[in-house]
């Protein structure tokens, strides 16, 4: 009886937890959905398609057209502080509104220091974090210190024997957690010229990983072992539902007993899917990459994508948002940092501009023209004559006579400018959307321990957040 008490009374919470995350997830598509045209469009037909005209909210757009540039952005800056106060402008309002529809304002998020909570309330010891700045840029050193510590407790808290990571590409922070941690790890990646390289680099530090363990010891609590160049493999396959990870691993380690911890973008659903993986480690990146029910094909070579495996969509993963979409733009913003932009205070390259006014000259002059995209990427000049002689010695369609006053020109500088940062108030709300529908996908599947981490520093790395779950 008490048994059959305790089943119900966990069942009533989890259903608790996934109506009341439902209904979070509903607010914030009410709330973006009318600016999804905002968030799915170009840059690039910024004056063809009048976005300054259609797609800001109308008193939004007046108060911006009233403005000086200069006092405009002093004024984004401020409202995009943490710690500023509200005040009554039209500007600060939609940095607040967009602020408030996103995971920093909601009880779904656990930072560094409550997961570390979470582990040794399990009854785990928290594994010292191992620094490593070899072989690595800065970024993706930072990314592995700081995960690390995190996987290797996960690890013993689950029982795992072997970490696998779906979809690993270099397997930097399988390395870590093999010749750091003596943790036998296998990176899985369809992409055989990426894994071949992989291999070639962990030999490269094998030979050295005595000098860097020995400065690893006098800086970090680590204490590096003689290393076993076996701990880490590599597997070139490709990830579906079907994959049978626990097989991959018998074949690659030649044992028996199997119990895993994944990580890697692939993972999701091989963790609802494999009885045997004790705990997941999974940090989203790469949101273009998804594919929808919107995309109509174009992106079946990413069905095993950053999300999803097999012949499932990235997103929406829960079956509450099934059809939803966000579209493809919407889903690159969403990739976007405003920490990173309002820390480093960072506007956008005048090329923006450039770029925008040289689809106008076509779309006027050349308008059976048609720009591959990314053609004209890269392309850095100081002035937009400059930029048109560049461009059309690229694509060679006769726009060296077409000129822009350049009164005109910086007139429209400012609207790319503000156009740009308010649009860009939008990526945290779509990546809110994306996070949020993943951890309702496990809720879905009956996981009750399964929990957002802003484990990065998001001007640092700006996909900071983790999704961590125990079987």
């Amino acid at each position: 009886m008490m048994l059959e008490f305790l089943s119900k009374a966990i069942k009533i919470k989890m259903d608790s937890k996934v109506t009341h995350l439902r209904q979070n997830l509903d607010t914030i598509i009410t709330f973006l959905t009318p600016y999804l045209p905002l968030a799915n469009c170009h840059m690039v037909e910024f004056f063809t398609q009048s976005h300054w005209d259609r797609l800001l909210p109308s008193d939004l757009q007046h108060y911006l057209d009233k403005s000086n540039l200069l006092d405009a952005v002093n004024i984004f800056w401020k409202a995009s502080e943490k710690n500023n106060l509200y005040s009554e402008n039209e500007i600060s309002k939609w940095v607040e509104t967009t602020r408030n529809h996103c995971l920093i304002n909601n009880e779904y998020c656990l930072n560094p220091q409550g997961l570390q909570k979470l582990i040794i309330s399990q009854g785990s010891n928290m594994q010292p974090e191992l620094k490593i700045t070899e072989f690595m840029n800065s970024k993706k050193s930072y990314e592995v210190q700081s995960m690390s510590a995190y996987v290797a407790s996960l690890h013993n808290l689950c029982g795992a024997t072997h970490c696998v990571e779906a979809g690993g590409g270099k397997g930097h922070l399988l390395v870590a957690l093999s010749l750091g941690y003596q943790i036998p790890s296998l990176t899985i990646d369809c992409d055989e010229k990426t894994l071949r390289n992989a291999e070639k680099r962990v030999k490269i530090i094998q030979k050295q990983w005595h000098a860097i363990a020995k400065k690893i010891n006098k800086n970090s609590e680590v204490k590096m072992s003689n290393i076993d160049s076996e701990l880490h493999r590599f597997a070139p396959a490709f990830i579906t539902k079907d994959t049978d990870l626990t097989e991959v691993v018998q074949n690659q380690f030649k044992c028996e007993t199997v119990k895993l911890l994944l990580t890697g973008p692939d993972s999701l659903r091989l963790f609802t899917t494999h009885q045997n993986v004790g705990a997941l480690f999974n940090v989203p990146c790469c949101y273009h990459l998804l594919s929808e029910e919107v995309d109509g094909g174009l992106y079946d070579v990413f069905q095993r994508d950053y999300g999803g495996v097999g012949d499932s969509y990235g997103f929406p993963m829960s079956e509450h948002l099934r059809g939803f979409n966000l579209g493809r733009n919407a889903r690159m913003l969403a990739a976007q940092s405003i920490e990173r932009v309002t820390a480093r205070k960072e506007l956008p390259n005048r090329s923006l501009l450039y770029r925008a006014l040289l689809q106008e000259i076509i779309k006027n002059h050349s308008p059976e023209s048609t720009i591959k995209e990314g053609k004209l990427k890269g392309i850095s000049c100081q002035s937009f004559e400059e930029y048109l002689k560049t461009a059309d010695a690229i694509l060679n369609i006769g726009l060296d006579s077409c000129q822009i006053p350049e009164t005109t020109i910086d007139c429209q500088w400012k609207k790319i400018v503000l156009f740009y940062l308010i649009r860009l108030c939008l990526a945290q709300v779509v990546e809110s959307v994306i996070l949020m529908d993943r951890l309702l996908f496990l809720y879905e599947n009956g996981f009750t321990n399964v929990f957002l981490v802003k484990l990065f520093d998001p001007v640092l790395s700006p996909r900071c957040h983790s999704i961590v779950a125990i079987r």
